[in-house]
């Protein structure tokens, strides 16, 4: 075949090269908590997070394989300035090698200027920091904080280009048909961890 010189000077041929058709985002969300908890995060909940309404009741999954890629949590400080502690848990698990190791990360407020505060990515090597791509529901993180806290997840999406439809795994009300949404961050075990600034079912 010959070989042509194309406009970045480059040796090319002569026809249109390989490329990615997927769309694959990275996007940082963000959720405030409504009360202070322990909230066990699993596969499901981030597979949930961004989806389209089918129905008023009904709605599918945007992503097809995510990977978190960083957890942020501030933990504001008490009134009475007791301290507070927030903390995440990368669960791993009780099967050697299948999932990686644990790991736990947490901070704590002081005084009535410095709230809890961490930045937290999975330990590396584990199954979370890689991608998955089945829903399930498998733990992968717990957080701890108190009421008012801001947690930030960092998340890689491939979407969905298989012509497929997967449901959300939790319960749908209120949806207008056709509309995009972000879920709690623990749709499928509580409401608690609300999104801030984005449309919500």
């Amino acid at each position: 075949m010959k070989s042509i010189r194309n406009n970045n000077s480059r040796i090319g041929i002569s026809h249109p090269e390989p490329f990615q058709p997927s769309f694959v985002l990275k996007k940082r969300l963000r959720f405030k908590a409504v009360a202070a908890a322990t909230t066990t995060l699993v596969f499901n909940d981030l597979f949930d997070l961004w989806c389209m309404a089918a129905t008023t009741t009904s709605a599918y999954r945007l992503a097809q394989a995510f990977r978190v890629k960083k957890i942020e949590v501030w933990g504001p400080m008490a009134s009475d300035l007791v301290p507070v502690t927030v903390s995440c848990d990368w669960t791993g698990s009780t099967t050697s090698g299948s999932f990686g190791k644990s790991n736990r990360v947490s901070d704590t407020s002081m005084g009535s200027t410095e709230p809890a505060h961490l930045s937290s990515r999975p330990p590396a090597g584990s199954q979370i920091a890689q991608w998955i791509t089945g829903g399930s529901i498998t733990p992968f993180c717990i957080l701890t904080y108190p009421l008012g806290s801001v947690v930030d997840l960092t998340y890689e999406i491939v979407c969905r280009d298989d012509g497929t439809a997967q449901s959300v795994a939790s319960a749908v009300a209120g949806a207008t048909v056709g509309a995009n949404y972000v879920r709690a961050l623990d749709s499928t075990s509580g409401v608690n961890l609300i999104p801030i600034s984005y449309s919500t079912i």
